[in-house]
Order: structure tokens, then sequence, then C-alpha cells
């Protein structure tokens, strides 16, 4: 019987079904927050972490900001558990535990408002969002090195070496943005931040789904 007829076992379904659900929490407060605060916060213009100083009536949005990033990194680290239960490389949990602290401290940590001095705790938060951006993509491109065909994650090595191409370019423009605005005035900002953020947000949404399906479900292939 060819290897590649061989029906493939899921890998952890526990820990797939707690990925998604993870991921699915921060989905919902995501769009809940564009949802309700789009008449302050500018999804063009100005990035995700800046939902942290929106008001939902006298309350203030950071605490479901933090709820959201709070449920990624969780979803994220059941996805990692699950890396660890099938033997794949200590690179790629170590750089997908990197992601998870990232979004950890982009939980806990305020980015500076927007038009205000930098201080050190904004210029944390910029780190930790930065390497963890970067940290995603580097774990997924591992991953998916070429090995044995019965690796679980082999039959969707195209797909998630394309979004983790994809998360890299989103970074390099959302980072060129950046450097750009800090480079000139803030007032005369060019570059949609928010927008290019949300792109790259919403790939690396795919890229962890992508991520997480061999641990849920038997795939047969002929």
């Amino acid at each position: 019987m060819p290897t590649s007829a061989i029906p493939r076992t899921a890998v952890s379904p526990v820990h797939g079904r707690l990925a998604l659900v993870g991921i699915g929490v921060a989905v919902v407060i995501a769009a809940d927050l564009h949802l309700r605060l789009s008449t302050q916060v500018s999804p063009v213009w100005q990035t995700l972490s800046e939902y942290v100083y929106g008001r939902l009536g006298d309350r203030s949005a950071a605490p479901l900001f933090g709820t959201m990033c709070l449920a990624l990194a969780l979803g994220s680290l059941a996805l990692l558990a699950g890396l660890v239960r099938a033997r794949r490389s200590p690179a790629v949990v170590v750089l997908l535990g990197v992601w998870c602290a990232g979004l950890t401290v982009c939980a806990t940590v305020p980015v500076d408002p927007d038009g205000q001095a930098r201080t050190f705790d904004g210029q944390l938060h910029n780190v930790a969002a930065l390497t963890a951006f970067l940290a995603l993509p580097t774990a997924a491109l591992l991953l998916t090195r070429r090995g044995q065909l019965t690796c679980p994650w082999e039959q969707r090595r195209t797909a998630i070496r394309c979004l983790a191409l994809g998360s890299f370019a989103s970074v390099a423009v959302v980072l060129g943005g950046f450097v750009l605005t800090l480079l000139t005035d803030p007032t005369q900002q060019e570059v949609t931040l928010g927008l290019f953020e949300r792109l790259l947000f919403t790939v690396d949404l795919a890229l962890l789904l992508t991520m997480v399906r061999p641990l849920l479900a038997v795939s047969r292939k002929a």
C-alpha cells in the first residue's frame, strides 16, 4: 500500500479543539471591537493595539482587547502542545512559544497613545508585537520543511508556506510604514498602518487555523 494512500490519524484532537476555541474567541472579540468602536478607532489608519484606549460606554475597552490577545495566545499554546505531542522540531516549538509570549505582553502592556511621547512600556509593546509576528511565520516555515511524507503537516505544506510568506510581506509593509511615521510628521501619515496590520492579523489567523487542522481529523489522500 503506497504511503500516500495510508489514512493519517489526527495528531491530537483535544489540543486541536482547544486551539479552535481560543482562536474563535479572539475572532469574535476582534469583530466586536471593530463594530462597537468603529467611530473611535479607524480600521484604516489606527492599529489594533489602539483599541485599548477605546470606550464602551463608561468602561474602557482595554480589558476586552487584553482578553482577545490572551485567548489567541491560549489557542496558540494548545497548538504548541499538539506540536510537542507530534514531536516536531524544538525550534518550531520555541518560536511558537515566542509568539504566545509576545501576545501575552501585548495583552498586558499597552501601546503608547497615538501622537504622544514614546515610553518604555509602549516600546516594549511594539517590540513584543514585532517579535511575535516574525516568530509565527518562521515557525510555520520550519514546520513544513521537506521531510517524510508521513508528516501530518505535509499535505498542507503549500498552503502553510504561502500564508507564512504573505505574513512576512505584511510585516514588512507595517514595519516600513511604522518607521516612516517615526521619521516624518505623524500627522502626515501616508501608509495605512491599520489596514495592513489587519491584513496581517487575518493572514496569521488563517495560518494558525491551517496549522491546527492536522491536530483534528483523519485525512486521506489517494
